[in-house]
């Protein structure tokens, strides 16, 4: 389930005059993270870019960084669009209960009696009110709300997630 690098978002709009990036996260941790931080900015039409992050903060409800050596916002509206990666090692490990939306993926889904559901996590949506985690099965996806109400406990070192009452899923 431990990827070395992991998608933490995608830059969006440049913010202000400085050249800070908003980033749109995949995962809200990123302003926890020690700066600075050696990164990749990925684009579908043109070579990757290693970027360093100097710092990160948040004003409005929105993710900020500032990114080495963009300074204006020409410089930082060339990095739009741009998926960023930071590796797996610049987060701090797991304790307990606690645990990154990324540490989920490529879990497994199993009932509250153990049964192996055959259902594969394969992403997580972010949602104003919650996450959605989809499942996928041989044949179709399954979205499930990430409520209390739907999921149980997560075994990430046994690489299981226990969902309530999934036949309820499976006829939606």
């Amino acid at each position: 389930m431990t990827e070395t690098r992991i998608l933490t978002g995608h830059l969006g709009k440049p913010f202000g005059l400085k050249g800070l990036v908003r980033l749109v996260a995949e995962d809200s941790s990123i302003p926890e993270l020690k700066f600075p931080i050696q990164a990749i900015l990925e684009f579908p039409s043109r070579e990757p870019v290693p970027v360093k992050i100097l710092r990160s903060n948040i004003q409005s409800g929105k993710i900020l960084l500032q990114l080495e050596g963009i300074n204006s916002l020409e410089e930082a509206s060339s990095l739009t669009g741009g998926k960023l990666y930071i590796d797996r090692s610049h987060f701090p490990k797991s304790k307990n209960e606690e645990y990154y939306l990324f540490e989920l993926k490529g879990l497994k889904a199993i009932s509250e009696d153990g049964k192996d559901l055959g259902w594969e996590l394969v992403d997580i949506l972010e949602n104003p009110a919650h996450s959605i985690l989809v499942f996928q099965t041989q044949d179709s996806e399954i979205l499930v709300p990430y409520v209390e109400k739907h999921v149980g406990k997560v075994f990430l070192d046994q690489g299981k997630i226990v969902l309530k009452s999934p036949e309820d899923w499976n006829e939606i």
